[in-house]
């Protein structure tokens, strides 16, 4: 055998080695493929939000949609105002001042304020101290301290004991009292009786006693009497008392006839003679002759007696217009007369009338 021959024979297999060198090489050609390929694009989808510098114009619709929007969007969004509250009230107020449509505006505050949670109320209020403009500040002050009073009418009151002095402190006390007076009168007085600033005190209770004239006229009356002496003390005393005396005339009328003041007993017994009108016109009336000191204020008020009974019984109130002296409230009261008789039955009030004049 020749050993040079047998040495140059191809091997029947390929060798091991060789095999691994080509694995490897592929393995790092792939790899270097997939490194160097470049990123899949990303998902197609709304961008997160409108440029600033973008041309489409924002409606007072949509930055009270906005404004609204209090707690839903995302705590993630990089876009979210350091301080939502305020962010929103500010949209809130220039689309209120920038709206001519007094319906649109009041859905816009509709919508804001039912979008509101409790704990937002505090913050909305300090927001709105000092906020422009004043005029739509102050009336959405007003409504948002109204919900918050509906709501806990105590927690309104703690928070306004650690207010300032000052416009919005009573603008909201005034508003609390009136809401709490409507739902619990009783509590809404001890808190007003309990402030220690007079003035304070004074005007809360005043408008508790005003939000009382109609579903408790005689606890209006014991609040009211209570006040310092001012016209506005004055005119809710007569309120009260016209109100209870539609109920109760004789209780009503005996009480006034006490008061002290011969100009407030006047007009406190005006106002009754006219509300008692509706039930017993005789009786009004007299009470008006015998009680109230000639003048324009007695004219003034047989006159609208007078308007009352002839609605009713225009013959009865024509009998006893006719035994008033001559003067000017028989001349009041007979033109009067006529006028409200001529609407039902005008040939006998002109009959009337011939024969009276």
């Amino acid at each position: 055998m020749n050993p040079t021959r047998t040495s140059r024979r191809p091997p029947a297999h390929p060798q091991p080695a060789r095999w691994l060198g080509v694995a490897v090489a592929g393995v790092l050609l792939t790899a270097g493929i997939r490194h160097f390929r470049p990123p899949a694009p990303p998902p197609a989808g709304p961008p997160a939000a409108i440029p600033a510098t973008s041309a489409i114009p924002v409606t007072p619709s949509d930055r009270v949609l906005a404004a609204a929007n209090l707690h839903h969007r995302p705590a993630a969004d990089p876009l979210a105002p350091v301080n939502p509250l305020a962010d929103h009230l500010a949209q809130l107020l220039q689309a209120l001042a920038t709206e001519s449509d007094p319906l649109k505006r009041e859905q816009f505050i509709t919508d804001y304020l039912a979008r509101l949670n409790p704990g937002d109320l505090p913050g909305v209020l300090a927001a709105l101290n000092h906020a422009p403009p004043v005029e739509f500040a102050r009336d959405l002050s007003r409504r948002v301290v109204r919900l918050w009073a509906g709501q806990n009418p105590a927690a309104v009151a703690a928070w306004l004991s650690q207010q300032p002095a000052g416009d919005q402190r009573q603008l909201a006390a005034e508003n609390l009292a009136l809401v709490w007076a409507g739902g619990d009168l009783a509590s809404a007085t001890d808190w007003g009786l309990s402030l220690t600033d007079p003035d304070e005190s004074s005007s809360v209770l005043t408008a508790i006693a005003g939000e009382a004239v109609r579903s408790d006229p005689a606890g209006a009356l014991q609040l009211a009497v209570d006040l310092p002496p001012t016209a506005s003390r004055d005119d809710l005393i007569r309120r009260a008392a016209t109100e209870w005396a539609t109920g109760d005339a004789t209780n009503a009328v005996a009480w006034a006839e006490q008061i002290p003041d011969p100009d407030l007993r006047a007009n406190v017994l005006a106002g009754e003679a006219v509300a008692w009108a509706g039930q017993d016109p005789v009786s009004a009336a007299t009470l008006a002759l015998q009680q109230l000191p000639p003048g324009r204020q007695q004219a003034d008020t047989i006159v609208s007696i007078i308007e009352r009974w002839a609605q009713q019984q225009p013959q009865a109130a024509a009998d006893w217009v006719a035994q008033f002296p001559e003067g000017p409230v028989r001349t009041a009261a007979m033109d009067n007369l006529v006028t409200q008789w001529s609407r039902q039955d005008a040939p006998a009030a002109q009959q009337w009338l011939a024969r009276h004049t």
